[in-house]
């Protein structure tokens, strides 16, 4: 990644820990994924039970 970043003349932006909120945009899609995949999990979990 280093050399990545120095290739493209940029540098890598972290956000705090536990700070969520400085970027609600990515936090928000990261939160629905989860949720999708989760749920899609499950179902296919309670179908090979049924």
């Amino acid at each position: 990644m280093r050399e990545w970043y120095w290739q493209l003349d940029v540098a890598p932006f972290f956000i705090k820990p536990g700070s969520p909120w400085e970027n609600g945009y990515v936090e928000s899609f990261n939160g629905k994924l989860r949720d999708e995949l989760l749920n899609g999990e499950l179902l296919s979990r309670s179908r090979k039970f049924k």
